[in-house]
């Protein structure tokens, strides 16, 4: 099926105006404050379409795909209490919130919270804790079959092996004693962040 030429040089037109507009803006060249406040608006804008794009994609993604949350839906729903993603709100929120719950609009997913620099090695260490630890992929079951078992404390050590090994990918944290060292520096605060789980399983 062959593209509709006028849709197409429609489309090269709003392309070509939203990257003269950028221009515009990054060089402050033929524009008047009035410009700039609008072209800002329109830039908040589409950035926070694109944060709840990205939340709703999340969310979507981890209905589908988390264990423990597929786990928690199914038990909701033989509570009676069917939740699907129209009762999942990806919606902004100001600094005093990180999310909520309303009777009349659901559950709400803070879409411009999630703020990670992945360039700076304690936040890629604090991610990747977190990661390891609540996903299930340090349960017992799985280091036996790695070949490691400790009596005590094997959640702990799998957590920081894992977290070292994803850290040491990065390649702003590849030198050799920065996955380690930025693990070590911000584990135990990361380990004990069990949120949005009261515990781990």
């Amino acid at each position: 099926m062959e593209k509709d030429p006028i849709e197409e040089k429609s489309r090269e037109q709003k392309n070509f105006d939203k990257w003269r507009k950028s221009l515009m803006y990054i060089t402050g060249l033929g524009l008047s404050i009035e410009d700039k406040k609008k072209i800002e608006t329109e830039l908040e804008k589409d950035f926070e379409d694109y944060q709840c794009k990205r939340c709703e994609k999340w969310r979507d993604m981890l209905m589908r795909n988390s264990p423990i949350v597929t786990f928690m839906l199914k038990s909701l729903e033989e509570a009676g209490c069917k939740i699907d993603k129209r009762h999942l709100q990806c919606k902004p929120c100001d600094e005093s919130r990180s999310g909520g719950f309303s009777p009349d609009h659901g559950i709400l997913l803070c879409q411009n919270r999630f703020k990670v620099d992945w360039n700076n090695c304690l936040h890629h260490a604090c991610s990747e804790i977190r990661a390891a630890s609540l996903s299930g992929d340090c349960r017992w079951t799985r280091e036996l079959r790695r070949g490691f078992f400790n009596f005590t404390k094997q959640h702990q050590v799998c957590t920081k092996r894992r977290a070292i090994l994803s850290v040491k990918q990065n390649d702003a944290c590849s030198a050799p004693g920065v996955a380690e060292r930025a693990v070590a520096e911000v584990f135990e605060s990361c380990f004990n962040d069990t949120q949005p789980f009261d515990e781990i399983y």
